[in-house]
């Protein structure tokens, strides 16, 4: 039968597991709607932590030596003192110093599709006044300095995109004539600027062939690819995929672009700067390096003329890090990791398919294994999800591989770990649960829980040597009690009673052994093993809650119609005893037995004798904290016993004297000293200060006996009780 339960959990786990498998990559690869875009979305964020891991670790790859940024920023438009855009002779200027410094390529990420905006209306801010108006010669003139410049370099490349018109239709956006026959219409020259974004709107993956626009073989390239072929000077292979075949170099036709860092970890050049160190001769910088000439933290704002289509700033993983990552930054990088082959590839879709598979797996195992121990299943899981993490960043790190990053842990393993547990839980353990409620209230709390650690050898009857404190209480004059009263009103007061004394007990970490009557057995130290102080501390608040709730109790009943009120006597010992299992195999319970158990029983009878409420053992009194009042009473024989106990009284803090204590220490004082009459003397004085006091009459009483009758020279003080 245990067999067969064990068989049906497992192929419960099996089945939730394909079950799993089949839902999550359903919706991660089968664009459901709002789903899939929520679980991709989410893969984008943690594909950023990624890189951002990455620079905290120092592991970002090295920036390319042989790229160079020249930022055209606010600083440069202050420096040049001219608005933005500025005239194309000074793209011009640029171009022949950096032809002239050795740099192999010039790439322009600026589309010059328009004429010069010296032949443009200038507008103020609010664009409604004309300031002044330019003849359009000028700005052909300057286009023709620019034009001229491009074509003696014969290294300058410039970019196009595709603008859309709506979902179908597009419109090549194109350098303007004067620009074309400068590069001798050669498409090679030209490169579409476009970036991907992401459903978010990041920039972290891009496209090196758009097919898209076969019709126009001028924006069917990107840039990057163009750059990247003409540095490498290799011929590109165009596959049926639209991946590339680049030399030895396989690219697929999307790539996962590979940041270096943050903004401006490309080394970048202010515009101006890079034009005064070559006027100084110090163009060296420039040599053999392909040079992108952008805008950089430029915002559309300072363009008058509104030809800055947009502020060329994009959102990029690094930017929570640094916010305003360039798009010529971006170009600069796309092909940077082009050339030395250091791009992120993607898995396939079956390789992912297959690493869920094997995630599924793992944690099925693990779950099979371990389902019946929740919080070790838990942990496995945990270290799962952990290690699945770890391999996805080394394999993005350091072998420049992305695969998912966290969605077999969040898609699969949670899932299949939750589904399992809310089985186990409704379905396996339903039954154990009621098992163990049933038992633990038959059993002590502290009992059922060490039992559930103890192995089949460690339930078998016997006991071993511990220093426990014990506790006896039981009611005053419960004969009597029982004889005013129906056993109907006895059953009820004993349930009332015994129901708010345990929860006191327990309160205070007590083990309740046994009920005898109408009296309670508890003790502390066993089997949860308890330092001796914390057993007298514990035990002996526990005593005085008792009473506290005593008084409740007796107004409860009174609420309903019980006219009674009970007192009970309270006896505690802390000594050695043996605990353990006791009984027969077929019923044992756990209980503790020895002289100190005895001894905390006629310690809870001598109440009787002092007229007190709660003795403790002077083992006991020795061990408490100062906080806990207390004043030693007496020295002992109890019944069955030769060995005298020093006895205390545990007193509440509401009816504490320190005048009545102190009083009654010098008075026991004179009494063991044989000084009776001073004994006699200072008992009056507790008497005089407290006339209910009943342990200093006893104790008047009896050392006027030995004033009236002088004891023998062999006389002790110490009295021998005769009775439980």
């Amino acid at each position: 039968m245990i067999k067969s339960k064990k068989q049906n959990a497992n192929l419960r786990t099996v089945l939730y597991s394909v079950l799993i498998i089949i839902i999550s990559t359903a919706c991660y690869f089968g664009h459901i709607p709002v789903i899939s875009d929520y679980l991709h979305d989410v893969e984008y964020k943690t594909y950023d932590l990624l890189f951002i891991t990455r620079y905290y670790l120092h592991l970002d790859p090295k920036p390319p030596k042989n790229i160079l940024i020249v930022g055209i920023d606010a600083a440069s438009i202050k420096k040049v003192g001219v608005p933005w855009p500025w005239p194309r002779q000074f793209h011009g200027s640029l171009v022949d110093a950096l032809s002239g410094a050795g740099a192999k390529l010039i790439v322009f990420d600026i589309i010059f599709d328009t004429i010069s905006p010296l032949s443009l209306q200038t507008q103020d801010i609010a664009g409604d006044e004309t300031i002044a108006e330019s003849s359009f010669d000028a700005g052909a003139e300057d286009d023709g300095i620019f034009a001229a410049s491009i074509k003696n370099a014969m290294n300058v490349f410039l970019s196009c995109e595709a603008e859309p018109l709506s979902k179908t239709e597009y419109q090549a956006v194109l350098p303007t004539d004067t620009y074309l026959n400068a590069l001798n219409n050669d498409i090679s020259f030209l490169g579409n600027a476009s970036v991907t974004y992401d459903s978010d709107n990041f920039i972290r993956r891009t496209k090196l062939i758009f097919p898209e626009f076969y019709k126009d073989p001028a924006i069917t390239s990107s840039t990057a690819f163009r750059v990247a072929q003409k540095y490498l000077n290799t011929r590109a292979n165009i596959q049926e995929d639209y991946s590339i075949k680049l030399g030895m170099l396989h690219i697929p036709q999307n790539i996962l672009i590979n940041y270096y860092g943050t903004a401006e970890t490309v080394k970048t050049i202010p515009y101006w700067k890079a034009l005064e160190l070559i006027y100084q001769n110090k163009g060296k910088l420039f040599k053999d390096k392909i040079i992108y000439i952008g805008r950089t933290k430029l915002k559309a704002s300072i363009d008058p003329f509104r030809s800055v289509r947009s502020p060329d700033s994009f959102p990029y993983p690094y930017s929570v890090l640094t916010p305003n990552f360039s798009g010529v930054e971006i170009q600069a990088t796309i092909v940077g990791n082009l050339i030395e082959n250091t791009f992120i590839r993607q898995a396939p879709d079956v390789v992912l398919a297959s690493i869920y598979l094997i995630v599924v797996m793992l944690t099925t195992l693990f779950i099979l294994r371990f389902r019946n121990r929740l919080i070790l299943c838990f942990v496995v899981c945990s270290i799962l999800s952990l290690l699945y993490v770890i391999c996805v960043f080394i394999l993005f790190a350091f072998f420049k591989i992305s695969i998912t990053t966290t969605y077999p842990v969040y898609g699969m393993i949670v899932p299949i770990y939750f589904v399992n547990l809310i089985d186990q839980y409704f379905i396996v353990d339903s039954a154990r649960r009621r098992q163990a409620k049933i038992f633990r209230q038959l059993v002590p709390a502290q009992v059922a829980d060490e039992i559930e650690k103890m192995g089949q050898d460690q339930l078998a009857l016997g006991g071993i040597k511990r220093q426990i404190t014990v506790l006896f209480t039981d009611i005053k004059s419960f004969t009597t009690l029982c004889e005013r009263n129906s056993p109907d009103t006895i059953i009820n007061i004993l349930n009332y009673y015994f129901t708010d004394m345990v929860k006191v007990i327990h309160q205070y970490n007590g083990l309740v052994d046994k009920f005898i009557g109408d009296a309670i057995m508890a003790f502390w130290g066993s089997p949860k093993v308890l330092e001796l102080q914390d057993q007298a501390n514990s035990s002996a608040r526990c005593a005085l809650g008792m009473m506290q709730q005593l008084k409740l109790l007796n107004t409860t009943w009174k609420d309903l119609g019980i006219n009674e009120t009970i007192s009970i006597r309270v006896g505690i010992n802390t000594d050695e005893a043996i605990t353990g299992n006791v009984g027969s195999l077929e019923r044992m319970q756990f209980s503790a037995i020895g002289d100190g158990v005895n001894l905390a029983s006629r310690l809870e009878g001598l109440n009787k004798a002092y007229g007190t409420s709660i003795i403790l053992a002077g083992a006991t009194a020795k061990l408490l904290d100062s906080d806990i009042l207390k004043r030693e009473l007496d020295s002992v024989v109890v019944v069955g016993k030769d060995t005298p106990v020093d006895i205390y009284e545990l007193i509440d803090p509401e009816d504490f004297s320190k005048e009545l204590c102190d009083s009654y220490s010098k008075a026991l004082q004179h009494y063991r000293n044989k000084n009776f009459k001073d004994a006699a003397q200072a008992w009056e004085e507790c008497i005089k200060i407290k006339p209910s006091d009943k342990p200093s009459k006893i104790m008047l009483e009896r050392v006027l006996e030995l004033i009236a009758t002088p004891p023998a020279d062999d006389w002790k003080p110490v009295w021998v009780a005769d009775s439980k």
